[in-house]
């Protein structure tokens, strides 16, 4: 009988929006902060246009934003693809990444 390997785990620290996240997760280091670069950038520029706007309200309206591209970016392909399947993937990784974040944060 064998023992499947344990998943390696990769472990960074990541600034968004001024807030420093240690975030794990089985995907590069440099992938992670690709991925908090990307919500850090939407999120500076929500908070440009919607000043006085709560961190987590930026956070909720970043997330809502890419995750509009990425079904508008669906509706062109067909869901049969593996490209998808990987994408859909990767978007559930941010999510868990912005709810980790948010953890504790209130909408209010």
């Amino acid at each position: 009988m064998s023992v499947a390997a344990a998943p390696t785990v990769a472990r960074t620290t990541v600034d968004i929006f001024g807030e420093k996240y240690v975030v794990r997760g089985d995907e590069s280091t440099e992938y992670i902060a690709d991925v908090a670069r990307l919500v850090d950038e939407r999120m500076r520029e929500l908070a440009r246009s919607a000043r006085g706007m709560s961190r987590s309200r930026l956070a909720i309206l970043a997330a809502l934003n890419i995750a509009d591209e990425l079904m508008q970016e669906k509706r062109g392909k067909s869901s049969n693809r593996p490209e998808d399947e990987l994408l859909a993937q990767k978007t559930r990784y941010m999510i868990t990444l912005l709810d980790e974040g948010l953890a504790g944060d209130s909408i209010y």
